[in-house]
């Protein structure tokens, strides 16, 4: 009888063993799974962070040429006014000389 009840604890010790010895399987194998997935999420953040960037740098681009644009744009504004008193002076001097 205690060889047979010895038989069985350890029939029972050796379930546990194979039992935890799964379960340790099991969570390893979770953990690697979400180390794998920790770098794939802290790859794409990188490339998040480097997109922005991007974002970033175009958007100086766009303000910089919209500055270039603004001071074009005054630039033709003041041409233009120059260019019409131009005409009116010429005007006044044709005015002088017709017959």
């Amino acid at each position: 009888m205690a060889t047979e009840e010895g038989g069985k604890a350890v029939d029972e010790g050796l379930n546990l063993t194979t039992l935890s010895g799964d379960t340790i399987k099991t969570l390893s194998e979770s953990v690697s799974e979400a180390a794998k997935t920790s770098i794939q999420i802290a790859a794409s953040s990188q490339q998040q962070l480097e997109g922005m960037d991007q974002v970033v740098a175009a958007m100086e681009n766009i303000r910089e040429t919209s500055v270039q644009a603004a001071a074009s744009t005054q630039q033709s504004v003041d041409s233009v006014n120059e260019l019409q008193k131009v005409g009116q002076k010429l005007e006044e001097l044709m005015k002088q000389y017709r017959l």
